[in-house]
């Protein structure tokens, strides 16, 4: 079994819990009990969406789809803000402001483009062997360095039962971009403090939230919300390799190939084996797919 689940991720959920149901589910359907199953990128708990779920040895392909871009749903309150930068934890902060959406448009378009940031407090990054979230919790203050990112376009947008100085956004980044920091950002910039409340992704690559499935759906009919290896690879180029030469290949075997240097998806006929590097016209698999 090799592929995807684009699973609708729900409220209070997190991403191993989601992981965890969807392994158990295919291990049942499948009856493979060393079944491998991970997810394509964390969602925080209060987060919904997109969640792409790989199985078997789609696994392999982690580190070439975790860059891809992601779009977002957020809504950021200012003039409050909690501990956690979103709706997790109690106000600790709070000011009398008022703020026009033309105010909060101008100061979000100062973090469009490559820009650094560092993350938040209460995140899972390592800070001298801890996690950041286990210091902050402990009262203390992780000693976090930026990361550049790069956040392709904020766009303000209309929704519904938004309180005073709450606003929504839809917001297209690079993976590692923390939602929650750029409520914090934007809410500095305005002079003031904020917070994600709500956030859902619609998407993470080739992952759209208008083909995902419920973990109910997909429990009731696993097989028919699989989706092939290939569904993810779209923006890839692909070549096919005689019987020879893809034999040659998966043996670790350099292949001619007459191409332009770049990741390439192989296939032998309509079956997908592999990933690919090509330089200098000599193909090297960077990942198996099959045996």
């Amino acid at each position: 079994m090799i592929g995807f689940v684009n699973i609708n991720k729900p409220l209070n959920m997190t991403s191993n819990d989601v992981v965890v149901k969807v392994r158990g589910i295919l291990k049942a359907a499948s009856g493979d009990k060393k079944l491998k199953v991970g997810h394509l990128g964390t969602l925080d708990p209060l987060a919904t969406g997109v969640l792409p779920i790989a199985v078997g040895k789609a696994t392999r392909l982690f580190d070439l789809l975790l860059e891809k871009q992601k779009r977002y749903v957020a809504t950021f309150k200012f003039g409050e803000t909690t501990p956690t930068l979103d709706a997790g934890s109690d106000i600790s902060e709070k000011y009398d402001i008022a703020l026009s959406t033309e105010e909060v448009a101008a100061a979000a378009q100062n973090f469009v483009g490559e820009i650094e940031q560092i993350p938040p407090q209460f995140s899972a990054k390592s800070v001298g062997g801890k996690r950041a979230y286990d210091i902050a919790r402990s009262g203390g203050v992780a000693d976090l360095q930026p990361k550049k990112v790069t956040v392709y376009s904020i766009e303000g947008i209309s929704s519904e039962n938004l309180r005073e100085n709450e606003f929504a956004f839809k917001i297209v980044c690079s993976s590692g971009t923390y939602i929650r920091a750029l409520a914090r950002d934007i809410a500095k910039r305005l002079g003031t403090v904020g917070y994600m409340t709500s956030l859902l992704r619609e998407s993470s690559g080739e992952f759209d939230i208008s083909d995902s499935v419920t973990i109910d759906n997909f429990a009731a009919d696993p097989t028919k919300y699989m989706l092939a290896v290939d569904y993810a690879l779209k923006d890839f180029p692909a070549i096919e390799l005689s019987d020879e030469h893809a034999v040659d290949a998966l043996n670790g075997i350099a292949v001619q190939i007459a191409a332009l240097d770049g990741t390439y998806v192989v296939k032998r006929g309509e079956l997908t084996v592999a990933i690919g590097e090509i330089s200098r016209e000599k193909l090297k698999l960077k990942v198996r797919l099959c045996e």
